[in-house]
């Protein structure tokens, strides 16, 4: 055999090796991107369910706490609203004409009780006294009358009895108001 023909098969022989050697190897690297790419799309698909919880998590304690927010805003709004409404009947009681006074004095002392002793202030007594024929008493900073006797205390002060109506009315003003 000469030397050409043995060069030549080790040549072919390592020829053949080369390629199964590069066969294989491109089989191992695809086997290797394969995996890599089920690993890759595992772990995507793996953040995108914890990125979904974490979404749901925030929603679910932020979306409370905002709604929390806007209703506490709103009662607050309302309440400034009842507050303001409030304020400005009592001025306007302050500022009750002569005539308006003397209306509302008729109106209160036609059911006073016989006994007692009538607080009103000074610039009112003689404008009671027109209705009232119990005994005059101390006076008072405030529109309206005080009677008292041993046993009760009647208390007709304007403030008072405001005060009581917006009481009494306070939820049918809620409701008309901010029921919409």
């Amino acid at each position: 055999m000469a030397l050409q023909e043995i060069l030549s098969q080790v040549e072919k022989t390592g020829q053949e090796q080369v390629e199964e050697i590069r066969t294989k190897t491109k089989s191992e690297v695809e086997a290797k991107l394969s995996e890599a790419r089920d690993k890759g799309k595992e772990v995507s698909k793996e953040i995108g369910v914890e990125t979904l919880r974490q979404i749901e998590q925030l929603e679910q304690q932020e979306i409370p706490a905002a709604e929390l927010e806007v209703k506490r805003s709103r009662l607050d709004a309302q309440r400034r609203a009842l507050e303001e409404t409030r304020k400005e009947v009592f001025d306007k009681l302050g500022k009750l004409g002569k005539a308006d006074i003397e209306n509302v004095y008729k109106k209160l002392s036609s059911n006073l009780p016989k006994g007692g002793i009538l607080h009103c202030r000074k610039e009112d007594a003689s404008l009671i006294g027109k209705f009232s024929k119990l005994k005059m008493g101390s006076s008072i900073d405030e529109p309206g009358f005080i009677v008292e006797t041993p046993d009760y205390r009647l208390d007709f002060r304007f403030s008072t009895l405001a005060e009581k109506a917006w009481q009494d009315h306070l939820p049918i003003v809620s409701e008309e108001l901010f029921s919409k």
